[in-house]
């Protein structure tokens, strides 16, 4: 594989579909997607790597090349902080994409996420004294750190209620905006990848001695009898997602309703299936 920059990235957001999104691309002749997902490369896990590894990971021959991570569009959170800048100064060519969904049901699976995958009390009480769940569904307001260094023509915003409506029509389209020709198979993205469903066994319980040493002593497949729907109900509610009162859902309405309606602004789309 011959090393290159990529000229696509998927900047977000948690929780609207970008894993999905990121193998619909993947499988366009032309696009090369990196094997790992989350590189976090501009901000994050792997932003003291070199240019070395990071060019690495994209195949050169291929004429679009890209990355999905969906933590370059947390720019309140100081691990995540200055994607945006970082991305410019490296990639200015570079065509971005955003997939966004209804703030409300976003917010919703990421409570589930949190209840999955946070296992550290600091970064828990870190989520809940800085409103994390509630602050990365501000798409326009997170979008503003990339249009300070990337013109909006270099910017798709994607709305995930049509990616799931239409997704033949959606995909065809993005490749339209990546100059790319469009695929005639209209069953090609006919799945969705990263479900809640595939989650299974909570991190917290993953890395507890008990679990860990009845996962050798088990004579059958434990993560499997765990995440049967009866016995997940029972020990992992906290993988449904949550019903809101209809006083949090007003509650959610009005925080969201200013940063929607610059969004709406800034795109021209309607995001008409949205709560707010």
């Amino acid at each position: 594989m011959t090393p290159a920059l990529p000229n696509l990235v998927v900047i977000g957001a948690m929780k609207c579909g970008t894993t999905s999104l990121n193998d619909y691309l993947d499988l366009h002749p032309d696009v090369h997607m990196a094997v790992d997902k989350e590189i976090n490369f501009f901000s994050g896990e792997n932003a003291h790597r070199s240019l070395d590894w990071y060019t690495a990971q994209f195949d050169g021959t291929k004429a679009v090349r890209g990355e999905a991570s969906q933590n370059y569009t947390k720019s309140h959170h100081p691990f995540y902080k200055g994607a945006a800048e970082r991305m410019a100064a490296i990639i200015p060519e570079a065509k971005l994409i955003y997939l966004v969904r209804d703030p409300i049901e976003r917010y919703r699976s990421h409570i589930v996420e949190n209840y999955v995958g946070e296992t550290v009390q600091e970064d828990i009480a870190w989520n809940l004294a800085n409103d994390h769940q509630f602050q990365t569904g501000k798409y326009a307001w997170q979008l503003r750190f990339f249009l300070d260094h990337f013109p909006i023509e270099q910017v798709l915003v994607v709305d995930s209620d049509e990616l799931n409506r239409a997704r033949h029509d959606t995909m065809n389209a993005i490749f339209a905006f990546l100059g790319l020709d469009a695929v005639a198979d209209e069953k090609a993205f006919a799945f969705k990848s990263n479900t809640n469903a595939t989650n299974g066994v909570p991190n917290r319980w993953r890395m507890a001695l008990p679990y860990r040493a009845a996962r050798k002593l088990a004579p059958f497949d434990l993560d499997a009898q765990l995440s049967r729907p009866a016995v997940a109900k029972v020990l992992f509610p906290g993988l449904e997602k949550p019903e809101l009162s209809d006083e949090q859902i007003d509650d959610l309405r009005n925080r969201y309703a200013p940063d929607v309606a610059q969004l709406r602004a800034l795109t021209g789309q309607a995001f008409a299936k949205w709560q707010v």
